[in-house]
């Protein structure tokens, strides 16, 4: 993945129905992923850099706007425990649930790193309705 293209406030709209969109805070999920990779999984930044930049899950993530539904509908614990310990990690003995204050932890983690507090943000507006005019 070109580091270069991992941004914030990246818009994609749904190609089968363009009312639906998404605000894709890339940067900021990304870090955070990395974040919870060596707090919770002891990697280091150097491991979890390389693990992330050469996953599908960052590989892919700009695709189309599937690739990012699929991307929202986990946490990003579960995320970085895939990318760390493999599939089906909590087979191996890896609790799935997030460790206690982790919640606490993420939100002071995004504030002292300058990252937005949503990764994804969806909406799926109907357009504003024409306006009508008199054409007298």
């Amino acid at each position: 993945m070109d580091e270069s293209k991992i941004i914030d406030g990246i818009v994609i709209v749904n190609d089968r129905d363009p009312r639906e969109s998404v605000v894709f805070n890339f940067r900021s999920w990304v870090a955070i992923i990395r974040a919870i990779m060596v707090k919770y999984a002891g990697k280091t930044e150097d491991e979890a850099d390389a693990i992330l930049m050469n996953s599908w899950l960052v590989e892919e993530a700009l695709d189309d706007y599937m690739a990012i539904v699929v991307r929202a509908h986990d946490l990003d614990y579960h995320w970085a425990m895939i990318l760390a310990h493999g599939e089906c990690y909590w087979w191996r003995g890896i609790d799935s649930r997030e460790p206690e204050g982790f919640w606490e932890w993420e939100e002071q983690y995004r504030v002292d790193h300058n990252l937005e507090s949503d990764d994804f943000i969806f909406s799926d507006e109907e357009p504003a309705p024409p306006i009508a005019t008199d054409a007298k």
